[in-house]
């Protein structure tokens, strides 16, 4: 893809269709985790700043975009990118959250593997768009 924005926003939509994909086999997995978001602790959707939650995958396809086209010589494969900073972005993001919140271990995880599986498939998408 010769347009690097439109790269981006491509990914970025792609990251929103995964994550809502995964947080709804995941909750068909694990119905425990649909009442764990009933809480105080989250904002109920019809609040207006909800809406920044659709944000968060825009910008995270942006700043993957970014990085594959600074960094792309230096990996194997879209896979091996993706790998690499699903476990760059997961691992910090389990401890700090597993540490800092009263959810089960199973809501963590479950935030871990989302981001994990989101960005391994992004970087399968960044290779094959970028050719």
């Amino acid at each position: 893809m010769k347009n690097k924005w439109l790269l981006a926003v491509s990914i970025g939509v792609l990251l929103l269709a995964c994550s809502m994909a995964f947080n709804w086999l995941l909750n068909m997995v694990f119905p425990s985790l649909q009442a764990e978001y009933v809480t105080p602790a989250f904002r109920p959707w019809n609040d207006p700043i909800m809406s920044l939650f659709f944000i968060y995958p825009l910008a995270m396809g942006a700043l993957l975009t970014f990085t594959w086209q600074k960094t792309r010589k230096a990996w194997k494969s879209g896979l091996e990118f993706g790998a690499w900073f699903g476990v760059l972005f997961s691992v910090p993001s389990f401890l700090i959250n597993y540490s800092s919140f009263t959810f089960s271990l199973l809501m963590i995880l479950s935030w871990v593997a989302m981001g994990f599986v989101n960005v391994v498939i992004a970087g399968l998408a960044l290779e094959r768009l970028e050719g």
